[in-house]
């Protein structure tokens, strides 16, 4: 199951990055086709005024010179041959794409209709620019040039609207990309928690493998495990192993039933567990046996952990009106160092003496 949910994320990751590249290329592409249309609306806009500007030089050229002498005296007029060949360059580049001023071809059959109908207007009012700089009447050009006007003014509008319909086109795509991104998002992040959430699953249940359900101690199988770890890489210092053992646990179970010897159990591994605290490790070895395990142990740790369990132990039993509850227990320790000592000999040991205390114990009464 962790595999598969690997493998969705995977995909998910993968997936996300190649859409985050999409939206990325997509928008650096539409900003600069934008731009590019934007240029090119500008540059028509360009042809249209400057146009104009140039017919009423070439009328007022020819006004001055034919119609006011004074005027004609004092100033010269020469024919704006620069402005002509800049509308020249523009006007081709904008069918062609191909110029000094980096405009693009905008593929829409309207505007490239009007621009084609601009151009031969354009080389029609240049014949009548040529009669009027040779004498002839400027009418024709003013007409002319009236007419042109509103044929670039429609090519303005049709650029216009090319360049809306390819922010709309644009907006959308987007909205779709990124509607995917956010669900593909939402995807990874529901992956992400459901195999957290399967992980927390696993990880609890690797716990309550270890876990002893009544004492809530550390079980056998947890026992074996720090065990072992002293059997592969012991620790060069001395530690202190403790085994205790419950008594007369038959005899509680026989007249109080499993449950009243649960109880009693129970209550040894908290008083352990409370007691071992400061030191190291507690686990139940058995039914009614427990390990203790202290790193960098001694004697006088031993006898101050001891001492707390006896003192806790007395506590404990002065509370009990009925003396099969109360807890009796057998102990016995070793300190030794496991590099010196194989750490099973050394438990075996601890074993030993617990139950010379049990034997102890029973003498006593």
């Amino acid at each position: 199951m962790n595999k598969a949910l690997g493998r969705r994320e995977y995909i998910a990751i993968c997936f996300a990055i190649l859409l985050f590249i999409m939206v990325s290329f997509t928008s650096i592409s539409s900003i600069r086709m934008l731009q590019g249309n934007a240029r090119v609306v500008n540059y028509v806009g360009i042809v249209r005024g400057a146009t104009q500007k140039l017919i009423k030089e070439e009328i007022m050229g020819w006004h001055q010179s034919q119609t006011d002498p004074f005027f004609a005296e004092t100033s010269e007029w020469y024919p704006n041959n620069q402005l002509v060949n800049r509308l020249n360059s523009i006007v081709d580049e904008l069918l062609t794409g191909e110029g000094t001023n980096g405009l693009v071809v905008l593929q829409d059959e309207e505007y490239i209709a009007n621009l084609r109908m601009v151009l031969a207007h354009w080389i029609e009012l240049k014949e009548l620019i040529t009669d009027v700089r040779a004498g002839a009447a400027p009418y024709s050009l003013f007409e002319s040039s009236q007419a042109y006007f509103d044929l670039v003014n429609e090519t303005v509008f049709s650029a216009e609207a090319y360049s809306e319909k390819q922010v709309n086109r644009i907006y959308a795509i987007l909205i779709f990309v990124n509607g995917l991104f956010i669900i593909l998002i939402g995807t990874g992040l529901a992956l992400y928690w459901r195999s957290h959430a399967a992980k927390r699953r696993a990880d609890a249940l690797g716990r309550i493998a270890y876990i002893d359900l009544l004492t809530h101690l550390d079980n056998r199988a947890s026992c074996e495990r720090l065990i072992e770890r002293f059997k592969v890489s012991p620790d060069d210092m001395d530690i202190a192993v403790f085994m205790f053992d419950m008594n007369d646990l038959k005899l509680i179970n026989d007249f109080l039933g499993h449950q009243g010897g649960d109880k009693v159990i129970a209550a040894f591994g908290a008083i352990l567990k409370e007691a071992s605290k400061e030191h190291g490790f507690i686990g139940r070895y058995g039914g009614d046996e427990f390990l203790a395990l202290f790193e960098n142990g001694d004697e006088s740790v031993a006898e101050t952990f001891l001492g707390n369990v006896c003192e806790r132990v007395d506590s404990y039993n002065e509370n009990q009106v009925n003396n099969l509850e109360k807890i009796r227990y057998s102990a016995g320790y070793v300190i030794a160092n496991p590099r010196n000592q194989d750490i099973d000999a050394i438990i075996h040991e601890a074993d030993n003496r617990m139950y010379m205390d049990k034997r102890r114990s029973k003498k006593m009464l």
